[in-house]
């Protein structure tokens, strides 16, 4: 008998920790290269602010973050180097309230499931003289969220989709910042 009441209280703490462990990622902590940026942003915009809990290598070797905000939207834009134009990029995070667009009406995008039941809209890395980076678009409320990852143009659109899906997701779960 003690065996067995040894066992279910192992279980219902490891059950317990589990539990702990995932809510608190899910609000999770924040990458330090966000840090400075979100508090200025937060300062100067009304747009909830959705930042991922991680990033996933290179991403997490970014050192600067740039940011943009006004009322009605935000950027947080990622650099490896500043002063080296799309060389130095990295990744951006960004949303605009009330978009005069919907990702729907973009060209050249796949559905994909995101975290909650949204629907967001991917498109791969692109290149012509140069590569565009890939992107995520999804709407929550009235505004209108953006990622982009600089990927490599030789990584399978399936695996590009993974990755910004992972990071997009993340931001989703850890909610407002």
């Amino acid at each position: 008998m003690k065996k067995v009441f040894s066992g279910a209280l192992v279980g219902v703490l490891a059950v317990a920790v589990l539990c702990t462990c995932v809510r608190g990622n899910a609000a999770g902590s924040l990458p330090d290269v966000f840090l400075s940026a979100l508090a200025e942003v937060k300062a100067k915009t009304t747009v909830p602010v959705l930042l991922p809990t991680e990033l996933p290598s290179p991403f997490s070797d970014a050192k600067h973050a740039v940011d943009k905000a006004t009322a009605d939207e935000y950027a947080i834009t990622l650099y490896y180097e500043l002063g080296m134009g799309n060389a130095g990029f990295a990744a951006s995070f960004g949303a605009r309230d009330n978009a005069t667009y919907s990702p729907r009406e973009l060209t050249n995008v796949q559905d994909v499931k995101l975290a909650g039941g949204i629907v967001g809209f991917f498109r791969p890395v692109s290149c012509g003289g140069s590569c565009a980076p890939a992107n995520l678009w999804w709407e929550r409320g009235s505004a209108l969220y953006t990622l982009q990852l600089k990927l490599p143009s030789a990584l399978d659109e399936k695996r590009q989709r993974k990755i910004i899906t992972q990071v997009g997701n993340s931001a989703i779960l850890a909610g407002p910042r």
